[in-house]
């Protein structure tokens, strides 16, 4: 069984968020150096291993004041080295804000504290230059306008991440901030396309188009090619920009020092929006070693505030897997970054990164909040809040030290994503993903992402195939072999195998509509189109079943989002499970993940679904809105307090966050009845092989 980050997190570490504020640059000072020096203790009382950096996040603007940014940086380096406590650098490669009017510079000081929003006017940018070379001449062009691109969700330009020049400059910087700094690793945001399809069409991109499919890039109403898939020019056209990002990573990766921790974005690759993003955690791999499976919004939800961002946690699981597929195979570390506030919310993002496999990055994000200096002073400090949750794993290390445990795979389809235009719609093929995803891990099987066609059945003898409309020549002889070799197919959905002959008639081409905004998207950036949204329009599947279509091969037309169906795919998927080593009764309320360590099982059960409460007051006084809230109380629903585990051997209890303990007595020669206290969130059990 492959160990890999995300498959086993041996000597895992624990991170936080070191922040930079406005005060912090008043720099050399002694104030300030006496505030570095207590939060480094504060994070070596909690238990912490990495801090990251956090502010200063468009560094390009902060050109003019490298070596007062570089010399602070160097000096906490130097006090969390002296407590053993490593010291990452995060900021954005690329983005630069840029402000026309007083009012944008105030919002945007306002609402983006976090990044510390810093500018030049528009006459000194124009001015700018590193080590001879001009930055502005580095600008993504919009493919609309063929102006410079702008990104009002940010207030910002970008420079473009394929551009040899602009490449060329980032690296240089990066040595000299290594040496300027001692840094221990390096998270280098945003090489993405924030405005989708709007970028890029600048002499660099599109000379890539020329070379790779010999046009030059049409204009903005040319319909065949903007949005028509069975155009090869804009297909590869979608390549080219995700594929920069690789080129960007993989520059970075020839000039950090060997096996140099390095690690960026992390939003889900198996999205709908990823073609016109281009943000496949593939490419950012190609350079990096560590990949972050982003944990945004509030965790647990608040499902009272319709401004903030609330997913279910099982939405989380889904939206990881594909990230933590990609890093399993390149054998990268996986780590999940969370924002909160207090000990509750900090406990559930740590407790999800375990089940995860993964590392734990806990960040505070009060910059978000639109409180007042003194407010935030009343809220625990930033380090306070995973102090529990990362005690408990520094004293426990070996319930961390495994890989996961797999009864079925499900493929994502990359070919389907790219090439198809049912690829990019909200409903096509993502939905597909995520709707087996949630219907097998609600069923309490375990299930994992796949991106490639398994080579044997070695690790697990089952696989999912869901709304795969195309799949390439390859993957489709893959598919045959696995199957020859004893394992079970199943298909469902818009199916590209011939055998299948699948009755779908996807379209293909958009038209005219292509840059049609959703009305409700009208004004908000980036703007969303209206023919994302449409829905797919289902063929006459009265009578359709399941058809063997080759041995051990099963198709069936249906989506997984059809009610009917969804009993159906897990009769054949309990038909042909393999039995897990440790079997589990009892346990609805949870979210169940099995490990495999050393010699043992070890269970993680994280509630799905919590009763959260916020601080009323300091929410009544925020200034502005966004992404979280102030989350005080994270009480599981729906959690049994007894559960089955069949096993013949000793079963060994942990509940981190509750003061009373679990109590597992055996209750026959097969069975450990497992008793556990009130509102228990999470719970992990060893069990012995």
């Amino acid at each position: 069984m492959s160990r890999t980050a995300s498959g086993n997190n041996s000597g895992s570490e624990r991170f936080v968020s070191w922040w930079i504020k406005w005060e912090d640059l008043n720099w050399p000072n002694a104030d300030n150096l006496d505030k570095i020096r207590r939060r480094a203790d504060l994070a070596a009382e909690n238990n912490v291993t990495v801090a990251i950096s956090f502010g200063t996040h468009f560094r390009w603007d902060w050109l003019p004041y490298f070596e007062i940014l570089h010399d602070y940086l160097a000096t906490v380096a130097a006090e969390l080295h002296q407590r053993g406590i490593k010291f990452y650098d995060h900021h954005s490669v690329n983005l630069v804000h840029r402000y026309d009017t007083r009012d944008e510079m105030r919002a945007v000081i306002l609402h983006s504290q976090p990044h510390l929003p810093f500018s030049p006017s528009r006459e000194a940018a124009a001015t700018w230059e590193f080590h001879g070379r001009r930055l502005n001449d580095w600008r993504m062009i919009d493919t609309v306008t063929r102006k410079t691109l702008y990104f009002p969700q940010y207030t910002a330009e970008g420079f473009c991440h394929r551009n040899p020049e602009f490449i060329a400059a980032y690296c240089e910087y990066v040595q000299k901030l290594i040496a300027d700094t001692g840094i221990d690793g390096l998270m280098d945001d945003d090489t993405l396309h924030y405005m989708y399809y709007r970028s890029c069409a600048c002499p660099v991109c599109r000379e890539a188009l020329r070379e790779r499919a010999g046009i030059d890039l049409p204009p903005a109403d040319d319909t065949t090619f903007w949005g028509n898939w069975d155009n090869p020019a804009w297909r590869m056209w979608i390549d080219l920009r995700g594929e920069s990002t690789a080129i960007f990573q993989r520059a970075v990766r020839k000039v950090l020092p060997p096996d140099f921790p390095m690690m960026s974005c992390g939003a889900s690759s198996a999205t709908a929006m990823n073609p016109d993003k281009g943000g496949d955690a593939v490419n950012f791999l190609a350079g990096c070693n560590m990949q972050n499976l982003e944990l945004c919004g509030n965790l647990p939800p608040y499902k009272h505030d319709p401004v903030t961002w609330n997913h279910p946690v099982l939405y989380y699981f889904v939206n990881a897997s594909y990230n933590a597929a990609a890093a399993e195979k390149v054998g990268a570390r996986c780590v999940g970054g969370g924002y909160g506030f207090t000990e509750p919310s900090a406990n559930i993002i740590w407790a999800l990164n375990k089940c995860l496999g993964a590392d734990c990055w806990f960040s505070t994000l009060k910059g978000r909040l639109g409180l007042s200096s003194a407010d935030l002073a009343t809220l625990p400090e930033d380090f306070a809040p995973a102090g529990r949750a990362y005690r408990f794993e520094a004293e426990h290390p070996d319930l961390f030290r495994s890989a996961p445990v797999r009864q079925a795979q499900i493929f994502f389809s990359r070919e389907t994503r790219d090439h198809t235009m049912y690829g990019s719609l909200h409903h096509g093929v993502s939905q597909d993903f995520s709707d087996t995803h949630h219907l097998l891990a609600g069923a309490g099987i375990a299930a994992g992402t796949v991106l490639e066609i398994p080579d044997d059945t070695s690790e697990c003898n089952l696989l999912l195939v869901p709304g795969a409309a195309a799949l390439t020549d390859d993957e489709a002889a893959r598919l045959r072999k696995f199957a020859a070799a004893g394992g079970i197919v199943l298909l469902n959905g818009p199916c590209g195998l011939p055998e299948a002959e699948s009755p779908w008639r996807l379209p293909n081409r958009i038209g005219a509509d292509f840059w049609k905004v959703a009305p409700e998207m009208v004004g908000k950036y980036p703007e969303r189109r209206q023919w994302a949204w449409n829905a797919v329009v289902s063929p006459d599947l009265s009578g359709a079943g399941w058809r063997e279509i080759l041995p051990h091969v099963y198709y069936h037309p249906a989506r997984t989002d059809d009610k009917i169906f969804g009993d159906s795919l897990l009769d054949m998927v309990r038909r042909h499970l393999r039995p897990l080593p440790v079997a589990l009764a009892g346990t609805d309320g949870y979210l169940a993940t099995i490990r495999r360590g050393d010699g043992e099982y070890i269970v993680h059960l994280l509630a799905a679904d919590y009763d959260t409460d916020i601080d009323h007051h300091l929410d009544s006084i925020r200034t502005h809105r966004t992404r979280v809230n102030l989350i005080i109380k994270a009480d599981p629903i729906g959690v049994p307090r007894e559960i089955k585990v069949k096993s013949e051997h000793p079963v060994e209890v942990f509940t981190p966050f509750n003061d009373e303990g679990a109590k597992a007595a055996r209750e026959d020669a097969a069975t450990v009845l497992v008793t556990l206290p009130e509102k228990c969130p999470y719970v992990i059990m060893r069990v012995a092989d």
